[in-house]
């Protein structure tokens, strides 16, 4: 799977791309620009191929660029002199300390005569101290800067940062979009296609982690196979609770919707009211184990148990 930083290609989002070059080339830009939107839609991938643009310093709108521009290869290899990359990691918090670090890059003046470009990958993950700390960046912005900050979670930003930033949002894709992602990285079309809710990210995530033979062998389970073989067959892998998570979470969500649209769905034998409490519940259940690190194989074991009900 490429990463957001290699990725050259940007499927969909043609609105938020031609608003925000529109944006760019006015006088009115901001500073601060806040991608929010759901997991694995393209969001850091929008930031990376406008980061490209902007520092290469084109004016024509073109930001295609091949995979031997040195533009691109500098920016891959994490070498770019006016770009930096601050990252959350999964689940752990953002300190101060790498918006610190932002206080020399932002006083020089710029290596290569043009635009700064500072890109924050799950802003909502900065600590108290390091949300501050940007604040006075976005309050005394240095010129010919532009922040992106990458998030999932646009409710947990604090007011005052969302109050300086340009808010972009960005919807789930289209299923050709994603098709065509499918199609570029020459991978098939999986069977659990329609449970990834517009997401490329997951899509790729979730066949990289062998998606495929775990959504086979769950859907056998929610069909009434054996819960104790199906947890002792795929729970010693590393790594297979959380793909059989997403893939559990992401199954209810669609068939929870296809019930409440009146389509065929897992929850057909029970009401939407009763649908949306079997829901809740499984996903109540899979939250806990998250939060007080319960024992996942218990918390699977009891979260299919649970959803026999339906």
């Amino acid at each position: 799977m490429l990463t957001p930083r290699e990725n050259l290609h940007l499927f969909g989002h043609h609105e938020a791309r031609d608003f925000f070059l529109k944006a760019f080339h006015s006088d009115r830009f901001f500073h601060g620009w806040i991608l929010s939107g759901p997991f694995g839609v393209g969001k850091a991938t929008f930031a990376y191929h406008m980061a490209r643009y902007i520092l290469s310093g084109r004016k024509d709108g073109n930001t295609i660029f091949t995979e031997n521009d040195p533009l691109h290869c500098r920016i891959k290899a994490q070498s770019h002199a006016d770009f930096r990359v601050i990252e959350g990691g999964e689940g752990g918090e953002i300190g101060i300390e790498p918006i610190r670090n932002l206080n020399s890059f932002m006083s020089q003046t710029t290596f290569e005569g043009g635009w700064r470009v500072v890109l924050i990958d799950g802003v909502e993950k900065l600590n108290r101290n390091a949300a501050n700390a940007l604040l006075k960046r976005l309050e005394e912005p240095s010129a010919k800067t532009v922040f992106f900050l990458v998030t999932c979670s646009l409710r947990s930003l604090f007011p005052t940062i969302r109050s300086r930033c340009q808010v972009l949002p960005f919807l789930p894709l289209e299923e050709d979009h994603l098709k065509a992602i499918l199609t570029s990285q020459k991978l098939h079309l999986p069977s659990f296609f329609h449970i990834v809710q517009g997401s490329p990210g997951r899509l790729i995530r979730l066949i990289e982690g062998k998606g495929e033979e775990l959504f086979h062998s769950l859907t056998k389970v929610l069909e009434g196979a054996s819960i104790p073989d199906f947890i002792q067959t795929h729970m010693g892998e590393e790594g297979a609770f959380e793909i059989i998570e997403d893939l559990l979470r992401n199954y209810l969500h669609t068939h929870l919707v296809e019930k409440a649209e009146g389509r065929p769905s897992f929850f057909e034998k029970v009401s939407l009211e009763e649908a949306l409490e079997i829901h809740n519940k499984a996903t109540h259940l899979l939250d806990q184990c998250k939060r007080a690190q319960l024992d996942k194989k218990i918390t699977l074991n009891c979260v299919l148990d649970h959803l026999k009900l339906a």
